[in-house]
């Protein structure tokens, strides 16, 4: 707790100092880091388990992007079971980590042991029933392998605001919307695990039922980044297939996946979307997937003189840059207007840009708060 405050502290200094500078974007009420409240603390620099959730900060989180990942030896789709003690027999499993792909927290090394920290990767149908949980236990030490990390892109993506940030040598790039789990009562599995992760193929498309869904690549197990699925049609008169987004887009920017994550198919300012992310991402060295939890975690609103952005000219959308692509170029750019101006006229009726992931209205944040049922 005395390490929370600390770091709470602490980020409302720098806020207040950034404050004075520019206007912030929604951001956590209080800060808190994977680790904190572990039974065995870590104490290494640049950690993932050491950086505070919704952390905005570049230079902290390039820091952590580039730090090489800790991985189980073995098969892309294998799996792990962790116990609960050092011991051959120990049948009492706390987790499950996937191999080749998902990163564990090596926190002390016992001679043929090592105690580690993940979130499980439990499937649908495994006899360890933990779903996407924080946990510490035991694997073979010699399971562990050092997978080195690309030094020109990192991937962070917030499950509470449902973003998915592109950072590119040292920088925030780019800013997408994207989906991920969606699980209930009866479908627990299908949370998506938070930690660290690499991409290690490249599978392309797939069904999933009647959805489609294209440009996938694995980051742990059955679960991938991947476009926003579609619906497919064939028109009979032509023979033409068509595809329809609509069904899946509207849930972009909150849950509503099986575990995947759901990516836009419309550009950013920056002209990111996930066909970008296939084409882009490094093979090798592996490009490194952080996702932080949204456990105990609270979204507060953004300075009310946060920019956001809108066409005068009969626009529908408000944006979050004035040189959205999604509008045409005779209207760019954009006139620009405050967030706290969002709920005054004309700036009232406006919906937020399905590409360039603009902050969301009051309504939208507190909403965010209610349905962060995780605790």
């Amino acid at each position: 707790m005395k390490r929370r405050i600390t770091a709470w502290i602490c980020a409302l200094a720098l806020g207040a100092a950034s404050a004075a500078a520019e206007p912030l974007p929604a951001r956590d009420m209080i800060y808190r880091t994977p680790n904190e409240d572990s039974e065995v603390l870590c104490g290494h620099d640049f950690c993932f388990w050491q950086l505070t959730e919704g952390e905005m900060d570049e230079d902290l989180v390039w820091q952590v992007l580039m730090q090489p990942l800790m991985v189980l030896e073995g098969k892309q789709r294998d799996q792990i079971r962790v116990r609960a003690r050092p011991e051959e027999d120990c049948a009492d499993y706390v987790g499950v980590v996937t191999c080749a792909s998902q990163g564990v927290h090596v926190l002390r090394q016992e001679g043929d042991w090592t105690l580690i920290e993940a979130y499980s990767s439990a499937e649908e149908g495994s006899k360890v029933q933990v779903w996407a949980t924080r946990f510490q236990g035991y694997v073979k030490t010699k399971l562990l392998k050092e997978l080195p990390v690309d030094d020109q892109y990192g991937l962070v993506i917030d499950k509470l605001q449902q973003r998915l940030y592109v950072y590119k040598e040292g920088h925030l790039f780019s800013t997408l919307l994207c989906s991920t789990g969606f699980p209930r009562e009866d479908t627990p599995f299908n949370e998506t695990p938070a930690g660290e992760f690499a991409i290690v193929s490249w599978v392309g498309a797939f069904w999933a039922g009647s959805l489609y869904c294209d440009k996938a690549l694995r980051i742990n197990s059955g679960i991938m980044l991947h476009e926003v699925p579609c619906t497919i049609t064939t028109d009979e008169a032509t023979g033409e297939e068509k595809r329809d987004y609509t069904r899946c887009e509207r849930y972009l920017g909150e849950k509503a996946s099986h575990g995947c994550i759901r990516i836009q198919k419309e550009l950013t300012p920056e002209r990111v979307n996930a066909e970008w992310l296939w084409k882009n991402l490094s093979r090798k060295p592996v490009t490194k997937v952080i996702i932080w939890d949204e456990i105990g975690r609270q979204l507060g609103y953004p300075d009310e003189d946060y920019p956001l952005y809108y066409n005068p000219k009969n626009g529908k959308n408000y944006h979050s840059s004035p040189d959205c692509p999604l509008v045409k170029e005779k209207y760019r750019p954009l006139q620009a207007f405050t967030w706290g101006e969002l709920e005054e006229e004309p700036y009232s009726k406006l919906t937020p840009c399905p590409g360039c992931a603009p902050q969301l209205r009051r309504e939208g944040i507190d909403t965010v708060n209610e349905k962060n049922t995780r605790k």
